[in-house]
């Protein structure tokens, strides 16, 4: 086993590796005392030792360096507190200084940590996203890319669509690198200075950027025009690989393994969740780059991807190499060498604030040494002499044990353990007192503050039409409260186990619901689904387990078309009925009263003639629009659509004091497409539903008769699939009944009033 074990450690490209046959353990590292955001983490690059330091930006405003010496954490240096939450961590091109955006300031600091260089922008937004490469700096608002020169003003761009991600290369030739921007609107778009270049649509909303490799930046080889390999990943779980030049961008790959497993988003979804982080590193020691995806419910995922930066494609589909779930988002990833082994680590963080590192390496499985000392004191004098240890397997000749040493060894041992078991005792009565005082503190005054970090993401999940809310908390989550004074489904629920209570509401607030948690988690998730054309609010109110107890209040906006998804484009030979309104209103009142009505709009107009393009999620219809200032024209082969814009137009409309003259174009041909749209659910639920009225006289016929071989082939099947049958049917009701019969009346009764009839 030893001469095994030392020839793979000098041969680790003898064989290539198998689907999931990687194992890589976990190295707590540092559990910083404020949450974590998306981007707060970077590896310093190998100074005079192969060892790397790593930096970590945290809510409190503190920046710390730190590293690994004999398995334990030293302070390199930390910042003083710079004001406000650290947003972004990056590393100057080509160089080891580390600049980091706070609030509306650029801070930038020595490998030593000095802080040479501090920038007040003139910014309102908040500076989520950094690009640093010599004098030149590109940040990322929410809508706005700025671009400084030397810390002056050099330019800006108004992005069409909320910026989730910010990375630069050498793509077109010019003066400054060019800009990769992933937005929200499914999009990545491409910037020379403040002109669009390069504008590509991906499958979902893209969330993450990274490169196949190093930054070309980094590598002195690449010049302006040649390829570049970008990964990207999407709010959908999506991770595609995309290759751009001066000329084009197209996509060359991507995963598409939708197994069931811990980073699934929803138990029974093939669908995995949201990509937080990616990156690109030889962990496996096979000589080719190996994919590291972070997901926003705690999976981590180590992907083989060949030889895909030498064809620019992916020959062959991807290989799953390792996966672990963490139970909280992961907020950044990086490697290099943290701990002192041969191989290359995965460094990652959390939202609550851990620090995290995985190795290959087999010392890592005991980093404290504990496990080897009871193992030594558990084997007799004689076999405890020819122990294989790890330092033994890699230190040359054994030597023979002296009792003497022995015996002192064992006495150092001992006296240590006693040094840690005081220091536990000791700390442990720092917390109790610590606890009591505050404990009374908070029984005499009410708490102003909060002393955990809350978030939550509202999205709509297109494959099953319906919204997905989740919650995040620093400290586990005691208890969630719902109310909303609009009919809501709650569908189910993952994450931490709950027990769910309802309440009877009334017509003000027709949903009280609250989720008790019975185990320990700072994650929860809860699928519901609106009902179209109706609208209001929906508010959570999230009690961590910390004390004093305090609230959280989370309040997201059901509109009445929330079921509909932003699509690229819509078909032109569909049959449209259309609503076209003309009256003194600029394009930003017509934004604003659409976006009280859809989902996925920018927060302000990006042009001058603006045009939308939605999916209904549930029903399948579309609806396309093109407004400017005076006028505005709205298609849809759904009726019930076209009056949910009338009417919420005319109201907002009204009350402004605008008057607009609407006129509405009634195609009688768009209700039988419509009927053709809805039909494949019903049918479902009426299929659904005379399966389960055969489920029990089936089981009864079993148990009677024994042998069921007599049955016909669809009812074998139905006694085979009765579990299931019966579970789906019970979230039917909820599922597809209702929103169908609200749709179809809705549509039936819009159809009347457009052609002039009365609604039966």
């Amino acid at each position: 086993c030893l001469g095994l074990a030392l020839a793979w450690i000098r041969c680790p490209q003898s064989k290539p590796r198998r689907a999931m046959d990687v194992t890589l353990h976990s190295v707590n590292l540092l559990h910083c005392g404020a949450a974590l955001q998306t981007g707060t983490l970077q590896v310093l690059p190998v100074g005079k030792k192969k060892q790397q330091k790593v930096v970590v930006g945290d809510d409190s405003g503190v920046l710390t360096v730190f590293y690994i010496k004999k398995g334990e954490v030293q302070y390199e240096w930390k910042s003083t507190p710079l004001g406000r939450e650290i947003s972004t961590v990056v590393m100057q091109m080509a160089k080891d200084k580390i600049f980091v955006g706070c609030g509306q300031s650029i801070h930038g600091f020595t490998r030593k940590g000095k802080e040479f260089v501090k920038i007040k922008t003139n910014l309102t937004e908040t500076i989520n996203h950094l690009f640093v490469e010599e004098n030149m700096i590109w940040t990322g608002g929410e809508y706005i890319m700025n671009i400084y020169d030397n810390c002056k003003d050099y330019g800006f761009v108004m992005v069409k669509d909320k910026i989730n991600a910010i990375t630069c290369a050498p793509i077109a030739s010019g003066e400054i690198l060019s800009s990769i921007v992933a937005c929200q609107d499914k999009c990545l778009r491409v910037y020379v200075g403040e002109k669009l270049y390069h504008e590509f649509t991906v499958e979902g909303s893209a969330s993450a950027l990274g490169f196949h490799g190093v930054n070309p930046v980094d590598n002195p080889s690449h010049t302006a025009g040649d390829t570049v390999q970008m990964i990207y990943g999407t709010e959908q779980g999506v991770v595609g690989l995309c290759s751009m030049d001066a000329k084009s961008m197209r996509r060359t790959g991507g995963l598409s393994d939708k197994q069931t497993r811990p980073g699934v988003s929803t138990p029974g979804s093939g669908r995995r969740a949201r990509v937080c982080a990616l990156h690109t590193a030889d962990i496996v020691k096979s000589g080719q780059l190996d994919l590291l995806v972070g997901r926003d419910d705690g999976n981590v995922e180590l992907w083989g991807l060949g030889d895909a930066a030498a064809t620019s494609r992916l020959d062959q589909a991807p290989t799953p190499l390792w996966e672990t779930c963490l139970q909280e988002s992961i907020q950044a990833l990086s490697s290099g060498h943290i701990t002192g082994g041969d191989s290359k680590e995965v460094v990652l963080t959390t939202y609550g604030g851990k620090v995290l590192a995985f190795s290959a390496s087999t010392a890592a499985r005991d980093p404290t040494g504990v496990e080897m000392a009871q193992n030594e004191e558990a084997e007799p004098p004689m076999l405890a002499m020819g122990s294989s240890t790890l330092s033994k397997m890699m230190g040359g000749t054994k030597k023979k044990s002296d009792p003497q040493e022995d015996k002192e060894m064992k006495q150092e041992r001992v006296k240590r353990f006693a040094s840690l078991e005081q220091d536990v005792a000791r700390l442990k009565a720092e917390l109790e007192k610590a606890k009591k005082d505050y404990q009374r503190l908070s029984s005499e005054q009410i708490a102003m503050s909060t002393t955990t970090k809350v978030s939550h993401r509202f999205g709509l999940n297109s494959e099953e039409a319906c919204y997905v809310l989740t919650i995040e908390s620093q400290a586990n989550i005691e208890l969630i409260s719902l109310r909303a004074d609009v009919d809501v489904d709650l569908l189910d629920h993952s994450g931490t186990s709950a027990i769910l209570s309802r309440s009877r509401g009334d017509p003000s607030n027709p949903l009280l619901a609250t989720y008790r948690m019975q185990e320990p988690g700072s994650r929860f998730q809860i699928r519901l689904r609106t009902i179209e054309g109706l609208s209001g609010k929906l508010c959570a109110f999230v009690v961590p387990s910390t004390n004093p107890k305090t609230a959280h209040l989370i309040s997201v906006s059901i509109k009445p078309l929330a079921l509909h998804e932003k699509v690229p484009e819509t078909p032109a030979d569909i049959p449209m009925n259309e609503l076209r309104l003309v009256g003194p209103f600029t394009v930003t009142d017509m934004h604003t009263w659409l976006s009280l009505c859809v989902n996925e709009l920018p927060s302000r107009p990006t042009d001058d003639d603006m045009t939308i393009n939605y999916r209904s999620t549930f029903v399948g219809s579309l609806l396309t629009g093109r407004y400017s200032k005076g006028s505005a024209n709205f298609r849809s082969d759904s009726i019930s659509t076209i009056s949910v814009l009338k009417d919420l137009i005319t109201r907002e409309a009204t009350g402004r004091k605008i008057q607009v003259s609407i006129n509405v174009d009634v195609k009688e041909e768009t209700f039988g497409r419509f009927l053709e749209l809805i039909h494949p659910k019903l049918n479902y639920q009426h299929a659904l539903t005379q399966q389960v009225r055969v489920v029990e006289p089936l089981r009864e016929v079993q148990l009677q008769e024994g042998d069921t071989k007599f049955l016909h082939p669809e009812l074998l099947t139905v006694l085979e699939q009765a579990s299931e049958i019966q579970q789906a049917f019970e979230l039917q009701p909820q599922k597809l009944v209702q929103p169908s019969k609200g749709v179809m009346g809705a549509s039936n009764t819009c159809l009347c009033c457009g052609l002039g009839r009365q609604a039966v």
